[in-house]
């Protein structure tokens, strides 16, 4: 059994001087932790299910263990610690900080701010917003090119836009066709919308009228590229639905970083908007909006890929015997540890409840059974503290592919009913989806799975 605390109990509690520990993983920032024993064993309770290495740095100056890492580093400091500031101030003004205080004035804030602190969390941590900020301060949300699309009449003027914005790495889709706009965003998936203000036969000002009519358009971004200056047409157009204007006559470079700034600022409020506040996981609407839209690029494009459907074996017990606040612990645990298990190209969100689903691209079944076995395994070697008792619990999976099911409802139903069947018989198993209902529910492994991707994970 991996006990979550015994892995940690090298921590020395109550040291009198702070410790520096450094959470490292591959696919993430390194996470320089620095206070007491007793503090960097609560944070250390929520980053372990995220695999970080632990590297004990001890008490003998935070920025010397800095110096052992490697460069990509977010701060996570104890605001209990009397010099807690100038440890921020020490640390520079490009270091990320996160400080953990119950001070919450605005005399405290403004001590933080002149100490580079880039934002202050209360105390006990909350681990979906601790999390969050690691996600944001370590570039997460940002990691992946920026997808834009371009909306303008005039093809020509279109082109030039739209190779200066994919010579800055962003990827960008061309529309000529404005009247074509729902087509187009349904399909797809976009960081933000840029329109040209004035097209004929409709403008930039209906075009976002329409957009703004669905529900699921309401958050994506939208700017006008015009060299409009009639202050009271531009208040007209963010009435309906714009966001900003981006004048034509900027020069190029600005225009560039205007729209890198814009797409940064839109990830992190669709971020807030669209997760799960228990978790920090994508919701269930945004989940299921982001399987459909990738069954339709797996349309265009026949890549394929999978949906794996997990849920909490006999969970109604947890919370029965130790209460809602262990219950909530344990999923926000199996959150993070799923999150940590897969990779950063595939996507987790919790469904509901105790259930959750994972969408892993460009992959086959059988290479996703190899990777969600070994995650039941994990997850049911690890004990969680019910106060006097510990106990331990068991997931049950069920995964259907893209290519067996012609939409996403299919996929989503084919999903549950392994998940099901998982359940039927026995739980604690993962299943793939048969298609026929008379095969054996548990599936079997050839001896060589094609696009395995262990390796990536």
């Amino acid at each position: 059994m991996l006990s979550v605390a015994s892995q940690i109990a090298d921590f020395s509690i109550g040291a009198s001087a702070p410790e520096v520990t450094i959470f490292r993983n591959a696919s993430r920032p390194s996470v320089c932790v620095v206070g007491d024993g007793e503090f960097l064993l609560a944070v250390a309770l929520i980053l372990e299910p995220l695999n970080y290495a632990r590297d004990i740095a001890g008490s003998s100056g935070v920025s010397a263990a800095l110096e052992n890492g490697d460069g990509d580093t977010i701060a996570v400091i104890d605001g209990s610690i009397p010099d807690s500031l100038e440890i921020c101030q020490g640390l520079g003004q490009n270091l990320p900080k996160i400080l953990v205080s119950s001070e919450a004035s605005f005399s405290f804030r403004v001590k933080c701010a002149r100490s580079h602190v880039n934002t202050i969390i209360s105390n006990p941590v909350d681990q979906a917003e601790l999390i969050h900020w690691l996600e944001h301060l370590g570039g997460q949300f940002s990691e992946q090119p920026a997808s834009i699309l371009l909306v303008d009449d005039d093809p020509l003027a279109s082109a030039v836009y739209a190779e200066l914005l994919r010579a800055n790495g962003m990827i960008v889709s061309v529309l000529n066709d404005p009247l074509k706009i729902i087509q187009a965003i349904e399909g797809a998936f976009f960081d933000i919308i840029i329109m040209d203000l004035q097209m004929p036969g409709t403008d930039g000002i209906e075009i976002a009228k329409i957009i703004r009519q669905f529900q699921s358009h309401l958050s994506i971004p939208i700017l006008f590229l015009s060299s409009e200056e009639n202050k009271q047409i531009q208040m007209t157009a963010r009435q309906f639905g714009g966001d900003d204007f981006i004048s034509k006559r900027d020069d190029l470079e600005a225009l560039v970083a205007l729209i890198q700034l814009r797409v940064q600022r839109a990830r992190v409020m669709r971020s807030l908007i669209e997760r799960d506040g228990l978790t920090g996981l994508l919701n269930h609407r945004r989940f299921k909006e982001r399987v459909e839209h990738e069954m339709a690029r797996t349309n265009r494009t026949n890549l394929k890929f999978c949906v794996a459907m997990i849920d909490v074996d006999h969970f109604k017990k947890v919370n029965d015997s130790w209460g809602h606040p262990v219950g909530d612990h344990v999923l926000s645990v199996l959150a993070r540890t799923l999150s940590g298990w897969v990779r950063k190209t595939d996507v987790v969100g919790r469904y509901g409840g105790e259930e959750f689903a994972v969408l892993l691209l460009d992959t086959s079944p059988e290479a996703v059974f190899e990777v969600m076995e070994k995650f039941r395994k994990h997850f049911a070697a690890m004990v969680f503290d019910g106060g006097p008792e510990t106990f331990s619990l068991t997931v049950s999976i069920g995964i259907a592919g893209s290519e067996a099911n012609s939409d996403s409802a299919a996929l989503f139903a084919e999903a549950d009913r392994a998940l099901y069947l998982a359940k039927n018989n026995g739980r604690d198993q993962v299943v793939i989806a048969q298609t026929s209902e008379a095969e054996a529910p548990a599936a079997t492994l050839p001896e060589e799975p094609a696009g395995s991707i262990n390796e990536a994970l």
